[in-house]
């Protein structure tokens, strides 16, 4: 079942339905085409997908 999030990115709002389990990753590449996140290990540890969340640096890929 969909959930229906507003993200702000680079200070535009996006309203967009999103499945469980789809990450904030996949979300901004695939969604928004915002390719600048990266994905590297699928998992966090790299680094490669670090976002800015709120002022503070976050893995997205959970």
């Amino acid at each position: 079942m969909q959930r229906i999030v507003t993200l702000r990115v680079n200070g535009d709002s996006h309203q967009l339905g999103v499945e469980p389990g789809e990450s904030l990753l996949d979300t901004l590449r695939n969604r928004l085409h915002l390719t600048g996140t990266k994905k590297g290990c699928n998992a966090g540890d790299c680094g490669a997908c670090t976002v800015m969340l709120d002022g503070r640096s976050v893995n997205s890929p959970a």
